[in-house]
């Protein structure tokens, strides 16, 4: 018998919600997968370097085009300048990122402070390399960070804080004031930050604030993002990582372990778009505004409880005056007898904490969120 390395993984657990959200005729609006186009001039670049020829292996650290496009982004946004040569490095997609810096830094007993409800990329990641996951809960409604709890949680083995921002599921983004406080915890410490980025580009109601903003701060973190996700191409697995070059060099190794480097047309099509049409970010940021607000007036007025998701693809709505179930329970009714899937917001927790909130994914065409939200409404 084969002994499971991971065998809590919350992927596993949702298995059966993840088959029905597969179902034919149920709207699945549970599955982190966007059905949503590639922008046209995207397209355009991939097919046009396709055809070049472009098909060999890509340096291990990424094209050095796309690193020095990145690094005037950055300057450009948060006033902090990389290093493209030694401080950036282009990954297959975020994932792996997070999985090569967690694998670079952490040692046996290690402790790692996880901010939950969390991606169910960090604690596997953590648990694998020897580390021990040490939460912090944010908590409901308003998903706030107690800032002074967390300062209780550092000690000598304290060797990593994980933050997310916009956070998933939540949609919450890390304020000016939670950097700040931040920065005061991590600052003297040998604590590393890894800050995952993912969808930084859709930040919807104010202007986004990464960690890259604050000097000081910038020196202990690690900063994970995703241009294949922040241009509507998932499936061209494309993200970068910035990090000193200390960390960098050692991510770089382990990266080249995980993945003999990124595809070759995503970062030569990504670096045309990035360096010549920029605001295409916001274009895209624009159309999956439009979606989430979508979502809230079709809810609006009826039992599901929601506060509109300041980024992210998710939206969170508390039905508990819809129903007295746990969530996982909602959700398996929700599919089988109405035909629309949900994310059971209990996955994200390391203890499965039972609650009344739902995770949706507005990253859909407008008709299927119509559709999915017209049969949650009949939910009786």
């Amino acid at each position: 018998m084969i002994r499971s390395k991971l065998p809590e993984s919350a992927k596993t657990a949702l298995k059966d919600l993840t088959r029905l959200a597969q179902t034919d005729g149920v709207i699945d609006l549970m599955t982190s997968i966007p059905d949503c186009d590639m922008p046209e001039p995207l397209r355009d670049r991939i097919v046009e370097h396709i055809s070049d020829g472009c098909c060999r292996y890509a340096p291990l650290e990424g094209f050095p085009q796309l690193r020095r496009t990145m690094a005037r982004y950055y300057e450009k946004n948060f006033g902090h300048r990389y290093n493209p040569e030694t401080e950036l490095t282009v990954t297959a997609g975020s994932s792996p990122a997070v999985w090569a810096a967690i694998t670079s830094l952490i040692h046996e007993d290690d402790e790692v402070i996880i901010i939950e409800p969390a991606h169910s990329n960090y604690v596997p990641a953590v648990r694998i390399n020897g580390g021990t996951p040490i939460f912090v809960v944010l908590k409901y409604p308003d998903y706030q960070v107690d800032w002074n709890e967390m300062n209780r949680m550092i000690n000598q083995r304290t060797k990593m804080i994980i933050v997310n921002s916009p956070h998933i599921p939540s949609g919450r983004i890390f304020t000016d004031e939670d950097f700040r406080n931040l920065q005061k915890i991590v600052v003297g410490n040998k604590i590393n930050v890894l800050v995952d980025e993912t969808l930084s580009a859709t930040a919807y109601e104010k202007p986004y604030i990464s960690a890259a903003k604050y000097p000081s701060l910038a020196k202990q973190t690690i900063i994970i993002s995703s241009l294949s996700k922040s241009l509507n191409a998932t499936g061209w697995k494309t993200g970068i990582c910035c990090a000193p070059a200390d960390i960098t060099k050692e991510i770089r190794r382990m990266h080249s372990h995980l993945c003999n480097g990124s595809n070759p047309v995503a970062q030569h099509a990504i670096d045309d778009i990035i360096s010549q049409d920029e605001e295409l970010f916001f274009r895209i940021r624009d159309t999956y505004k439009a979606k989430r607000d979508l979502l809230c007036s079709l809810l609006k007025g009826s039992k599901y409880k929601f506060v509109p998701a300041e980024g992210s693809w998710f939206q969170l709505v508390d039905f508990s005056d819809v129903s007295k179930e746990n969530d996982q329970d909602f959700c398996i009714r929700l599919a089988k007898d109405f035909g629309v899937a949900a994310y059971p917001m209990s996955a994200y927790y390391h203890d499965k904490t039972k609650t009344s909130v739902i995770r949706i994914c507005f990253a859909r065409q407008d008709d299927t969120i119509c559709e999915g939200v017209k049969r949650m409404l009949n939910y009786k």
